[in-house]
This record gives structure tokens, sequence and C-alpha cells, in this order.
């Protein structure tokens, strides 16, 4: 037990203090940063020259204007807005004539308007030429209340049903996508770790002092604890940047707005799903090991993970195509029992409602006996694979190294 625990630790800590480990932990936190700045910079600062003035002489057209569009009248004439816009103070400013019994409009500035502004502009000025069009034509009040007869409309919504719909769509897409990422980036990691142990002398060393099985299971505890550190720090990292903006001034109004969003999300992730993930991810990465250990040369290390990484992207993509069908989809059902798919497959059907305990706890069991599995049976054989310098293939590599368990 002493050497499984000290394979583990030199496993974990070499991982752990490792640059790529830091910048690939770090990395989503910088970007949270970088946008919270950003965003407070772009929201406290006043920007010079992006609003719109109004100049009108009329003062009914100027009120709709001011109250429903980012707009200012701070120019009374034309003059004194030209010199603004020259100056840019503003952005441009649009000149309004109600003078005559059609309304005309004319925007001046250096840049078109955009086609909201241009659609926000064209519907209060369609709204005021129709009064004045009611105005001048002296219509009775019958004739008036026919015209305002309106079209109803009504919508028989379930309360709450599109925040819980919005709430399984983002649970379902970042937990794929962040498992996707992190057995990717993983796999291609513990393969080249254990490629580099390959063939050297040192091993053989190693193997005449602790055996071959238990190195292999202390270097697998290793990983998972730096999964699970990397997992853990995603967690607690994600909930102490959480309270951090809803305090920060300049994101505290955002966070408000989305806190319904975040507790419909979270409310869609239980621990089953989170051990799904993990075993998920730790048994692409021990698949990964059994490719690292199979090749000759470290070089060939990218092309031996291969075989897990197809695995990965049909699980990912399967799980894409399958989610979005909106029912329990047969191939979706018979996925969420199969190894190395049912950790991206069940969730779906636990977020979804689909799947009931019962179907979670039978998955589950099925997935921890299958990792156990391959631990164990690669644990075995890992001196024939690891000492194994023959290129025969990879069939033939695993056929040999496992008839020398």
């Amino acid at each position: 037990m002493k050497q499984l625990l000290l394979v583990a630790k030199e496993s974990y800590f070499r991982q752990v203090k490792s640059w790529a480990f830091f910048f690939m932990v770090i990395s989503p936190f910088i970007f949270i940063i970088f946008s919270s700045v950003m965003g407070y910079i772009g929201a406290s600062s006043a920007m010079r020259g992006t609003q719109i003035a109004i100049v009108t002489e009329d003062k009914a057209i100027e009120k709709p204007f001011l109250s429903q569009l980012d707009y200012i009248n701070d120019y009374t004439d034309t003059k004194k807005a030209q010199k603004a816009l020259d100056d840019e103070d503003i952005a441009g400013y649009l000149e309004v004539d109600t003078s005559e019994p059609q309304v005309k409009a004319t925007y001046h500035g250096n840049n078109p308007l955009s086609d909201f502004e241009k659609g926000s502009i064209t519907q209060l000025l369609a709204s005021f030429q129709q009064s004045k069009n009611i105005v001048t034509a002296q219509l009775s009040d019958e004739q008036l209340a026919l015209l305002a007869t309106e079209p109803q409309l009504q919508e028989d919504i379930k309360e709450g049903a599109q925040l819980e719909n919005s709430g399984k769509q983002i649970a379902f897409f970042g937990l794929v996508m962040v498992m996707y990422i992190i057995i990717i980036t993983y796999a291609s990691t513990t393969a080249q770790e254990i490629a580099n142990e390959k063939g050297t002398k040192i091993m053989e060393v190693i193997f005449s002092s602790i055996p071959a099985n238990l190195y292999f299971y202390g270097r697998i505890i290793g990983f998972l604890g730096v999964i699970i550190t990397h997992v853990g720090i995603y967690v607690v990292g994600g909930y102490l940047s959480y309270l951090g903006l809803s305090q920060f001034s300049g994101t505290k109004e955002m966070v408000a707005d989305i806190k319904p969003l975040l507790t419909s999300v979270f409310g869609h992730l239980d621990w089953s799903i989170v051990l799904f993930a993990v075993l998920g991810i730790f048994i692409y990465v021990i698949l990964a090991a059994l490719c690292g250990s199979l090749i000759v040369r470290v070089e060939d290390a990218s092309k031996a993970v291969q075989p897990a990484i197809y695995l990965v992207i049909a699980g990912f993509f399967g799980a894409l195509s399958l989610g979005q069908q909106g029912s329990d989809q047969i191939l979706l059902k018979i996925g969420s029992y199969i190894p190395f798919l049912s950790s991206f497959f069940m969730p779906i059907r636990l977020i979804n409602g689909y799947a009931s305990t019962m179907e979670s706890i039978i998955s589950l069991m099925i997935l921890v006996i299958s990792t156990a599995g391959l631990i164990i049976y690669i644990g075995k054989s890992y001196s024939g694979l690891i000492l194994q310098t023959d290129d025969l293939g990879f069939i033939k590599n695993i056929k040999r190294s496992f008839s020398k368990k």
C-alpha cells in the first residue's frame, strides 16, 4: 500500500505542478475577469459620440424619442447639433420637420444607422404620422373607434416553462462541452505520460521493486486525483466567481438578471450526473493509458490515442444530436447503458426527466464495474505492455501483451 500511494503521489504532483495544468485551470477565470473588467469599463464610462440628438420644434414628437430611445435634446438647433457632430460628441442627429402634413426626418451622421435604429425611428415616425393623419382627416368618434380596433392574441404558457427549458439546454450543453474538453485534454496527456515510460530501462528497475499492476494502479489514482482537483477548482472557483460578480458594481445587475436562469441550470445537475461526468472522464483516461502503453516510439503517442479520441467524438456528437430530438430516442436509451457512451447519454436523459432513479443507478453501476474491470485487466498486463518493444501493430500488441499476463 505504501508503494501504491508513493506512485500515486508522484504522478499527482508531477501533473499538478506543471505549467500546462496551471494555465489550463486558470484560463477560464482569466476570461471571466477580463470580460467583467471590460463590461465594467463599458458600463461605467460615458463614451463620447454614442448618442443621437433629436432636433425639432415639435415637442410632441420629441417626447417619445427621448422616452423610448437613447436620444438627447441638448441641441436646440441644427447648427449646434452639427458642431457637436463635428466635435464627435454625438454619433449623429435626427432633424424632424412636422410643419407639413407629411412628417419628414433626415438623419445626419458620419456612419449609417443600424437596422435596429432605423426600424425604431421608422416605427415612431409612423405612429406620429398616423396620429397626424387622423387629426387632418377630422374623423368622427365612431370612425376613430373603428380605426383603433386591434386584433387580440393570447398566450397560454405554463408558468416557468420557458425558464426551465432554457435551464435544461444550458445544463446539457455545458456538461457535454466541459466533459469533451477535459477528456480530450487528459486523454492526450495520459497517453503521452505513459508513452514516455515505454521501453525505458528505468521501468525494469521499477518493476523489480514494485509489482507492475500496483505501479499502474498508483499512476491511475494519481491521474484521478488530478481530474478531481481540476473539476473541484472549477466548482469552487465558479461559485466564488459568482459571489464576487454579484457584489461587483459593474456586473451586479447582470448577475441578478440571470440568477433565475442559473438556479434552473444547477437545479438540473444532481450528484448522479456529476458522478457520470467524473467516471466518464476517468474511463477515457484509462483507455488512453492503454493506448499509450501499446506504442513503440514516443512520437507515436498522438496516433495511439486516436481510438479513445474517436470514442469521445462519437459520444459528444451523438449526445448533441440525440439530445436535441426532444424525445427519449431508442439510441439514446441503448447508449445510456454502454460504457464510454453512458457518461454522455444518461445525463441527457436525467436532465430531461426521461430516466428514472433506478435506471440511473443501473447505468452507473455498469460504468463503475466496467471502469474497475478495465483497470484490473490492464494492471495485470501492464508489465508486458510497457516492456514490449516490438512494433506488431495495435491489435497484435494487445493480444501479445494480454497473453503474457
